[in-house]
């Protein structure tokens, strides 16, 4: 199975900070992101070594979005309006790598 022992398999965050997960079979709550600042940059980081996907913004953690993650997940994004997006690979604020 191509998501292995995890039930997640999209998660959702608006502009206004308000995210959610789906398993494709049962609708899941949304949650609003303490701190979430609009119209500002935000960096997602999915960390496969420990199953979690967080959110930083202006360079500090505001939350784990989700945890339990495992198997094969891609990047996609939805912009509507003058709004840009970029997906780059790296690191989280504040590491360096080894």
């Amino acid at each position: 199975a191509r998501w292995t022992d995890s039930n997640v398999h999209s998660c959702y965050l608006s502009t206004d900070g308000i995210y959610c997960w789906d398993d494709w079979a049962i609708d899941r709550p949304t949650m609003s992101i303490d701190g979430f600042q609009r119209n500002t940059p935000i960096g997602l980081l999915l960390d496969l070594d420990e199953g979690t996907l967080s959110i930083y913004q202006n360079g500090q953690r505001l939350a784990t979005l989700k945890d339990g993650l495992s198997g094969e997940y891609c990047w996609y994004a939805t912009v509507w309006g003058a709004a840009s997006v970029s997906i780059k690979r790296g690191l989280a604020p504040g590491e360096q790598q080894g």
